[in-house]
């Protein structure tokens, strides 16, 4: 009997990779299980390894879905700043849709799936005629690329949407208990009661480019 003839009536790939997304999204990375995907399906795991062939499949699949989900802009901004913007903001979006991606590519070797790759070729064209070495060309595209995702990680570590305004709350409570960090009381009181960390982002970013630009004229 071929495979396709034992398979759950309803059950795809596609639904599995959909509810484990959803999962995450909730709970964080470690809460998608193959167990609580099936409970929320109502399937038995066997049913479930018959589409994915284990949970570390299920990951990728679930990094690549959101690649495509967020895959960059077409057509591709002509100059090369706006494009490696919108290469910045678009992993920042997703980081926010789903904090999980955060843990789930912080490795040197990402899942690459058939929409991660087309992201990366696309970021990688923005240098296309600057002349630029392909190791200068890693190394650019990482500087801003790590900003999003080290800025992530601290907003977002938890892996789920955080709530910033008791984040700011917790730092202005425990500064105000010292007279020894006037710069800090004065700092936590300028901010106000909550942190725009979308304003952060776009600050970083934007003195990350202004680098890029300076090391293209030098050269």
């Amino acid at each position: 009997m071929r495979e396709t003839a034992t398979r759950r009536p309803g059950l795809t790939q596609e639904l599995i990779v959909d509810t484990a997304i959803g999962l995450a999204d909730e709970g964080g990375l470690d809460a998608m299980t193959m167990r609580g995907v099936g409970q929320r399906l109502g399937a038995t795991g066997m049913a479930l390894y018959r589409h994915v062939v284990n949970r570390e499949r299920l990951v990728e699949l679930m990094i690549d879905r959101v690649a495509g989900e967020y895959a960059y802009p077409e057509p591709r901004p002509a100059h090369w700043r706006d494009a490696l913007e919108a290469v910045a903001w678009q992993d920042w979006r997703s980081f926010h849709a789903h904090p999980w991606m955060l843990a789930a590519t912080a490795t040197a070797r990402p899942p690459l799936g058939p929409n991660l790759i087309a992201n990366m070729e696309w970021a990688l064209a923005s240098f296309d005629g600057l002349r630029l070495e392909p190791r200068e060309q890693l190394y650019l595209l990482g500087v801003v690329t790590s900003h999003g995702h080290g800025l992530g990680m601290v907003w977002l570590g938890g892996e789920v949407v955080p709530d910033v305004r008791a984040t700011t709350g917790w730092w202005r409570e425990r500064l105000s208990e010292s007279d020894a960090c006037p710069r800090l009381n004065a700092l936590a009181t300028a901010l106000g009661p909550e942190i725009d960390v979308h304003q952060e982002f776009e600050f970083g970013l934007a003195r990350i480019l202004d680098g890029i630009e300076l090391h293209l004229g030098r050269r």
